[in-house]
């Protein structure tokens, strides 16, 4: 049976807290809300490019995000937290045949909320994009809720 309009036909479910938060987890919350209100109900027509960078860069505080952790050399730093919002979208864009144009790992060790090499690094050098290959609309759904990320991919 084919999906209807309204089917969530992906998703994947991560979390966040005081673990990956280092002191700083309400910032780290913030900039992941934050990134979430960019890209929830974003819709891709078939053929149509996402760009996670187009609608949350740059990763700055005149752009809205805290600083907080993030896996970089310093170890914190404007907008910490959002990787955590491309992993989880990553994982769920994984589960359908969408195609995959740019991604990059935060490094080959892994990180602490997803599994290894299962990880979307997104910054000044890296962003996060796809394809929508079906031969119908996708919707982006991003929910952060009491430390429990979920993205879903619903059929439009």
């Amino acid at each position: 049976q084919s999906a209807v309009s309204g089917d969530v036909i992906g998703g994947f479910t991560t979390f966040y807290g005081e673990e990956q938060g280092k002191g700083k987890a309400a910032e780290r919350e913030h900039n992941i809300v934050e990134g979430c209100w960019r890209i929830h109900e974003t819709v891709l027509k078939p053929d149509e490019y996402f760009s996670f960078n187009a609608l949350c860069a740059p990763y700055s505080q005149r752009n809205g995000y805290q600083y907080a952790p993030n896996i970089s050399n310093k170890g914190f730093g404007y907008g910490g937290g959002v990787c955590q919002l491309t992993t989880t979208l990553y994982n769920a864009v994984l589960q359908l045949p969408l195609q995959v144009d740019e991604w990059a790992m935060h490094r080959y060790t892994g990180i602490a909320y997803a599994p290894q090499f299962f990880d979307a690094a997104v910054g000044s050098y890296s962003d996060f994009t796809f394809k929508n290959t079906l031969p119908y609309a996708i919707q982006i759904m991003a929910v952060p809720q009491d430390g429990v990320l979920t993205v879903l991919i619903v059929k439009q």
